[in-house]
């Protein structure tokens, strides 16, 4: 694989900038996993997910989506202006939710299906918070090209989650220390990338006016508008198979689900992510220039494609026995679990670190409806399992045969936007 990256290169250069930042952030985890799932058990990783579940979802609304707009402008103080726009929106929606929290945690608990999870509830404002802020400060460090701290955001972020999920456990705090965990890495992240920039971009911070702000969250109000429902519907159909594996089988098969997908999407995580990374700033500029961002795009499909063979061919051929080893054989069935889904990951790490491609183009609509039918298929193909064959395996293969088409379908769409067969309608 190293072969294919030409050091030489920028793109190439930041890429490993990333990849060698996340790999360390990625060792801890993956070296206490093992432990922890002799520390924790399925229903309490069942839990948790849950949790996340619920948390990430609501997370879409608090930024309003802006934050994918920051690549967008010419100037940087109008970039900083719109990440600006949405930490504000993630600090006064994350308190409105925080009151609906206090009065409802035992009615949304219900359901959800677990209502276990109802003193969990209390602190997803403090996720959906800490998401908002990073997720703004981490595209506008995308947009200033600083991958190292990225890369050292993501290292505090995943080792600190990890190592305080250990020392709970060892503590006896039961589940809650997974979701004590998690903030704590989110909490520790956003502290450190956010004192990081002050450093470097303090100037421009300085100048922020809050009509300015304004002015450009009207300007790009497509993304609100467009964006919430169709980002809600992403995210939502991730998760989908979370709530709808505790609704029909239990905590328990729930649990093996995340652990299957957070094991066999690490390596994506770690590598794709990194090279999403670093071609959407390219991606941006050179569509900018140029009206198209195909050899740029054709590179990273390669990349990726090749990267997401040799993830996936292992756990493919061996997700049961490669699971009941590391983790020991009461995990088992989430290795089978992670072997229906390899088809599934292999298109869908090809696809999602590019995903955001049709963005240049403002194809904001056609993500909408694409969205909704990906959040469609995922309840149907969840549902007919459970319904016709009351079988968690079954489900499964629906749900990623069905994923697996709308991946190929979405990449197609991104093929076009980057070779410049549809043009932007940004002014």
């Amino acid at each position: 694989m190293i072969h294919m990256l030409n050091i030489k290169s920028e793109f190439s250069r930041n890429v490993l900038t990333l990849m060698t930042g996340t790999t360390i952030a990625q060792a801890i985890p993956i070296a206490i996993s093992p432990i922890l799932t002799r520390l924790y058990s399925p229903e309490e990783f069942g839990h948790f997910a849950l949790y996340m579940a619920v948390a990430t979802i609501v997370s879409v609304l608090v930024t309003g989506r802006y934050e994918l707009a920051i690549l967008l402008p010419r100037q940087d103080k109008d970039a900083l202006h719109i990440t600006a726009l949405a930490i504000v929106l993630s600090i006064a929606i994350s308190a409105v939710l925080l009151l609906v929290v206090l009065f409802f945690a035992q009615s949304i608990a219900a359901l959800l299906g677990d209502v276990a999870l109802a003193p969990w509830l209390y602190w997803v404002p403090a996720s959906t918070l800490l998401l908002g802020i990073y997720q703004s400060i981490n595209y506008w460090s995308n947009r200033k090209a600083q991958y190292k701290l990225l890369a050292i955001s993501r290292t505090v972020q995943t080792g600190s989650a990890a190592l305080a999920q250990l020392g709970s456990a060892i503590a006896g705090s039961g589940a809650t220390g997974l979701v004590g965990g998690q903030i704590t890495g989110q909490a520790l992240a956003t502290g450190l990338l956010s004192r990081m920039i002050w450093r470097e971009d303090r100037g421009l911070i300085n100048a922020l006016r809050p009509l300015r702000s304004l002015a450009l969250a009207k300007k790009y109000i497509d993304f609100p508008k467009f964006m919430i429902i169709g980002q809600l519907a992403n995210v939502s159909s991730g998760y989908m198979p979370i709530f709808l594996l505790t609704m029909f089988y239990g905590s328990a098969i729930a649990g093996f689900y995340s652990l299957s997908l957070r094991v066999i999407m690490l390596p994506m995580g770690l590598i794709g992510g990194a090279i999403g990374d670093v071609y959407r700033e390219n991606a941006a500029a050179v569509y900018k220039n140029k009206g198209n961002c195909y050899d740029v795009f054709l590179k990273t499909v390669a990349y990726l494609a090749a990267i997401s063979f040799v993830v996936v061919l292992p756990i493919l051929l061996a997700g049961p026995e490669i699971f009941s080893i590391i983790f020991g054989e009461n995990w088992r069935a989430a290795g089978e679990m992670a072997s229906i889904l390899a088809v599934m990951v292999f298109f869908q790490g090809i696809s999602s670190p590019i995903s955001q491609t049709i963005f240049l183009a403002r194809m904001l609509k056609f993500d909408l409806a694409w969205q909704i039918l990906r959040f469609g298929l995922s309840i149907l193909s969840l549902y007919v399992g459970y319904e016709f064959y009351g079988d968690h395996k079954i489900s499964l293969i629906l749900f990623s045969i069905a994923f697996s088409l709308l991946y190929v379908a979405h990449t197609m769409a991104q093929f076009y936007v980057a070779k410049g067969l549809v043009k932007s309608i940004d002014k």
